[in-house]
C-alpha cells in the first residue's frame, strides 16, 4: 500500500470578508475545489461561528480539505491533503480567487515519505490589479 501524499496549507490574507462569513459559499466553493480535483466527497460539515467566522471541512474518499475564517481579519486558513494522484497544488488559484484573496502564502510538503524533506513555499497574487483581476 502507497501511503505518500501531498499537502498543501494556505494563509490567505486581504480576503472578501463578506465571503469568509457565508457557509453557503464556502462549502460550494471547496465542494467545487474537491470535484474539479477528481475527488469524491464523502462527507460535508461546516460550522459558522457568533459573531461571525466559519469552520469547514470536507472528507475525501482521498483524504480532506479544511477552511477556518476570520472575517474580521480578513484571512482564511486552509487545508487540503490528499493520498490519491492528483495534485491539490493545481486548486490552489481558483480557492483563492473564490475567497478574492489578494496574498496568500503556500507550503507545499510530502506526506508519508521516510526521508526528510525541505518544505517548499511561495507567495501568490491571485488579483493583479494590473491586469484588472
Amino acid at each position: 500500500m502507497n501511503v505518500e501524499g501531498k499537502h498543501i496549507i494556505i494563509d490567505a490574507f486581504d480576503c472578501d470578508s463578506s465571503l469568509l462569513n457565508n457557509m453557503t459559499h464556502l462549502e460550494q466553493l471547496l465542494t467545487k475545489t474537491a470535484q474539479d480535483a477528481g475527488m469524491e466527497v464523502l462527507y460535508s460539515y461546516f460550522y459558522q461561528f457568533n459573531p461571525q467566522g466559519i469552520t469547514g471541512m470536507l472528507i475525501l474518499s482521498t483524504s480532506h480539505i479544511s477552511i477556518h475564517t476570520w472575517p474580521e481579519e480578513g484571512y482564511a486558513s486552509l487545508d487540503f491533503y490528499t493520498c490519491g494522484k492528483q495534485d491539490p497544488m493545481d486548486q490552489v488559484e481558483s480557492l483563492l480567487k473564490g475567497l478574492s484573496s489578494k496574498r496568500a502564502m503556500v507550503y507545499s510538503l510530502f506526506r508519508g515519505v521516510t526521508q526528510l524533506q525541505l518544505i517548499s513555499s511561495k507567495e501568490m497574487t491571485p488579483f493583479d490589479s494590473s491586469k484588472g483581476g
